[in-house]
């Protein structure tokens, strides 16, 4: 048995062949992959260690982390295995000829490797796509899930993994669609017919945006008439959401909202037609000329199957109602159609509540909407045409009553960018509304008291003259 492990290991050590000064063997073949399994599986774990534990504890990003996680295993995998093979002997002065021999033949050969190599570390330094961004290439879109020296992972929406190789990342053109954050515009097409009422378009796409609750309020949805084609009006929505990488789910929603609601309003979708004008009817229709006017409508056309349900009165045609508003034209509503949104409430339902933040002004459409005084337990009812909401808007101070809806009521809200906006669009609002609010001053009063138990105003300069106090704060937040 000793003889058998003496010969086994003499072969082993018998040199195979001289590289440089240095002679190969078994036994150093073994110890040279021994090396690179050793410095392969430690550079694996740093990079595991690096990426799950240390660096997201500093929270970092997930691209962030995996790229710094990367490159950190790669040079210490590379140090790792020169002093392995330092310590085993072997000479790396004297494969420094034999190298720079290879490197001609190898360069030839390996060329497309050696360019994904150099556009992996390209990736991994300059940080343009990261794992986890969302990307768009040709037709492909995805989740980048990993990043290495020779191709990157690209996990698709129906979840199949593609490898891409990261020259073709480098050199071609790439839409990021979360290079900076998750949020982005998602856009609906859509087309009507020539016959709708653009403004009441504008308003059902608006209205459908609210609707969508993917749809983020950090930004106001906006509607572009895009162009007057031969057989369509073509207008396009623009949503803002918090997950871009999401917009198919958004998407997919709000075209089977704007369909529904573009039906309940009679608006058709465009479809490509073509009519025939026949100057000589008789030629088809088998009749007397006496008889024209009876067979006319062969060739009239027809709406299909609309929705013949009762249609809700478009938002343009509410405002009008109101006496501030009935002279406006229609590019003027049309801005307020744009800024605002119509929201409808049921009996007793709560509009908002005492506490909550002020970031809505409110125009009462129909129906009407009332709140209670705590300490004089007197109920104030606001009516159509009427406002509420204005008071913790212009201050920018949190709600002092909570309002509820008497009956079924439709009301107009508005942003306190959208209330800026219809401020300067409509400057006359400025007075309207302060005299509205100087004929309720038994709730100014409560609503200065609250707000000087809160520290947010002067209680002396505010009971003075309330009415005053509001004007100037409204001048000075709206630079009126």
């Amino acid at each position: 048995m000793f003889n058998f492990f003496r010969q086994l290991h003499s072969k082993f050590s018998s040199p195979l062949f001289e590289l440089g000064n240095s002679t190969i063997s078994l036994s150093a073949i073994a110890q040279f992959l021994l090396i690179l399994l050793i410095a392969l599986l430690v550079s694996l774990w740093l990079k595991r260690f690096l990426s799950r534990k240390l660096l997201s504890r500093l929270g970092w990003g997930q691209g962030t982390r995996e790229s710094a996680a990367a490159i950190a295993s790669y040079l210490l995998g590379a140090l790792l295995c020169v002093v392995l093979l330092q310590a085993t002997g072997v000479n790396f002065a004297s494969l420094a000829v034999v190298a720079g021999s290879l490197g001609i033949g190898i360069g030839f050969g390996l060329q497309e490797i050696t360019k994904n190599f150099i556009s992996g570390l390209t990736l991994l330094v300059e940080q343009k796509l990261k794992v986890g961004d969302f990307i768009e290439i040709d037709d492909l879109l995805g989740h980048i899930t990993e990043i290495s020296l020779r191709s990157t992972v690209i996990r698709t929406v129906t979840e199949r993994h593609i490898v891409m190789p990261n020259s073709d990342l480098v050199s071609n053109r790439i839409v990021n669609w979360t290079y900076l954050n998750k949020k982005g515009w998602v856009s609906i097409p859509v087309s009507v017919s020539h016959g709708s009422d653009p403004l009441l378009v504008i308003e059902v796409l608006m209205d459908s945006a609210y609707l969508e609750e993917t749809v983020s309020s950090e930004r106001t949805p906006e509607v572009y008439f895009k162009n007057i084609g031969p057989s369509s009006l073509d207008f396009a929505l623009w949503v803002w959401t918090n997950h871009v990488d999401q917009k198919f789910k958004t998407e997919s929603s709000l075209n089977f909202i704007v369909r529904q609601n573009l039906k309940q309003h009679g608006i058709r979708l465009a479809s490509p037609r073509l009519d025939v004008w026949n100057r000589n009817p008789n030629v088809v229709i088998n009749a007397e000329p006496q008889e024209y006017s009876e067979q006319a409508f062969l060739q009239q056309s027809y709406d299909s199957n609309l929705d013949t349900s009762t249609k809700p009165m478009p938002v343009k045609d509410l405002i009008r109602q109101l006496p501030y508003f009935n002279q406006c034209s229609d590019l003027e509503i049309r801005k307020l159609v744009e800024i605002g949104r119509r929201q409808r409430l049921e009996t007793s339902h709560v509009l908002y509540r005492e506490g909550d933040p002020g970031n809505a002004f409110y125009i009462i459409l129909s129906g009407s909407v009332g709140y209670a005084l705590k300490e004089t337990g007197m109920t104030t009812v606001i009516k159509a045409g009427q406002f509420v909401g204005e008071f913790s808007l212009m201050l920018n101070v949190p709600r002092t009553v909570t309002v509820t809806a008497l009956e079924q009521t439709t009301l107009f809200a508005l942003s306190p960018k959208g209330f800026k906006q219809l401020l300067n669009d409509q400057p006359h609002l400025y007075d309207v509304i302060v005299e509205e609010m100087g004929r309720h001053k038994e709730e100014l009063s409560q609503q200065g008291r609250q707000l000087s138990a809160l520290g947010l105003l002067n209680p002396e300069e505010y009971n003075q003259n309330p009415v005053g106090w509001i004007r100037k704060r409204l001048e000075s937040l709206f630079g009126l």
